[in-house]
C-alpha cells in the first residue's frame, strides 16, 4: 500500500523533471511527510493537460458519487487503487482509461510490523531522483456547493523482493512507473495492453531504503524537519541487507 510519501520538492525543481510549468500556488508546500489521511494537495500532471502541474487532493472521488458525505467515506477507501482489479472496479473503470496521471514524489514510507512494534521504512530511488507514481484521477462536483473537487488514487501492486522485506504482512508497493515510461502512462492513445504492462513492481536494484524515526506516528508532526527521512537504527535486528 501506499499512505505516506516525501514531498520536499522546490516547484523550480519539478518544472525541470517533468518538462512542465508548476504556477505559483499558495496550497503546495514541500514537505518531508505528507499522509493521505490528511487530504493533501499533491503536485500531478495529468493526462489531459501534460505541460502543466495541477494540485489534486490525495483520496479518489468518484465523478458520480451523490453528496458530500459520500465522498468524504470514498476518499478515504480509495487513496490506493489495487492493479489486479482496476478495470473491474466501478470507481476506477472510467479513470483508468481517460484518467490516468503522473503523481509526482521524491520518496515514500512504509511500516515493517515486528510482534513488538512497527518500524518505519523510508524508500526513494537509488539515484535520489524525483519520481512518478501511476496514479489515476476525477473529478467530482458537489451538487449543492457547485464546487469541483479533483482527486487523484496510486495504483499498487505485488511487491518486490525488497518491499516484501518491509512491507512484510501485505507485500504490497506502489507502482513507480520508469523515466522512460512516463509518457506512455499519460498517453490517451496507450492500449489496454500496454497500460497493464506497466503496473509491475518497479526492481529492487533500483530502490533505496532504511529505518526512520517514529516521528511520523506523532498525530502532527514536523513535516518541516528533514530528521524524518535520516536513518534510525532500532535496538531489533531490522535493518535490512
Amino acid at each position: 500500500m501506499c499512505y505516506f510519501v516525501e514531498h520536499n520538492i522546490l516547484r523550480k525543481e519539478l518544472e525541470i523533471r517533468f518538462n512542465v510549468k508548476f504556477p505559483e500556488d499558495p496550497r503546495y508546500t514541500p514537505a518531508f511527510f505528507q499522509s493521505a489521511f490528511n487530504k493533501p494537495f499533491i503536485p500531478v500532471i495529468t493526462c489531459d493537460k501534460r505541460d502543466e502541474v495541477q494540485l489534486f487532493q490525495w483520496g479518489l472521488i468518484p465523478f458520480w458519487t451523490q453528496n458530500e458525505v459520500s465522498a468524504e467515506k470514498a476518499r478515504y477507501s480509495m487513496a490506493n487503487a489495487r492493479a489486479e482489479t482496476i478495470w473491474e472496479k466501478p470507481a476506477f473503470r472510467k479513470p483508468i482509461q481517460s484518467g490516468r496521471c503522473l503523481v509526482s514524489a521524491h520518496g515514500f514510507f512504509e511500516y515493517h510490523t515486528t510482534p513488538n512494534l512497527k518500524i518505519p521504512y523510508y524508500i526513494r530511488l537509488k539515484d535520489n531522483d524525483i519520481f512518478a507514481f501511476a496514479g489515476i484521477f476525477d473529478r467530482w462536483i458537489n451538487k449543492e456547493t457547485s464546487e469541483i473537487k479533483q482527486t487523484f488514487s496510486i495504483l499498487t501492486t505485488s511487491a518486490n523482493s525488497l518491499m516484501e522485506k518491509i512491507h512484510n504482512l501485505k507485500k504490497r508497493m506502489p507502482v513507480i512507473l520508469p523515466k522512460g515510461k512516463e509518457e506512455e502512462w499519460i498517453n490517451p492513445g496507450s492500449s489496454k495492453e500496454a497500460i497493464n504492462a506497466l503496473l509491475r513492481p518497479l526492481p529492487e536494484d533500483l530502490l533505496d531504503a532504511w529505518t526512520v524515526s517514529r516521528k511520523i506516528v506523532q498525530k502532527n508532526p514536523d513535516t518541516t524537519d528533514p530528521a524524518i527521512i535520516e536513518e534510525v537504527y532500532y535496538n531489533q535486528n531490522l535493518k535490512l541487507i
